[in-house]
């Protein structure tokens, strides 16, 4: 799934430094359960960057979902929220020590 949202997110120029993170439910087929919730967000650069790098993240996951899922792994998908980062910093293994999927700008 990390793979697929990384080639989802086109990240604006401008905007290195910003993060935003989403809660959202799955369906056993892949599909989102309601609109995500954006649960933290820092974004950097002057108005019009930040709401780019808002809007792309947003985009991204309307592009990516539906997502395929194999049935053992959408059964698993049914019953946990996903939490989701995108981030465009340097990546750092402290991003990737708890549950949340942290999807990292390309360098």
């Amino acid at each position: 799934m990390r793979k697929a949202l990384a080639a989802c997110w086109q990240v604006p120029a401008g905007t290195e430094g910003s993060t935003i993170a989403f809660r959202f439910g799955l369906t056993k087929t892949g599909a989102l359960r309601g609109k995500p919730l954006v649960t933290a967000r820092s974004l950097e650069g002057d108005r019009d960057a930040r709401e780019a790098y808002e809007r792309a993240a947003v985009d991204a996951l309307d592009r990516c979902f539906p997502i395929a899922v194999t049935p053992s792994f959408g059964a698993a998908l049914g019953e946990s929220p996903v939490r989701l980062r995108f981030v465009n910093t340097e990546p750092a293994a402290a991003y990737q020590i708890n549950s949340n999927i942290t999807i990292f700008a390309p360098r």
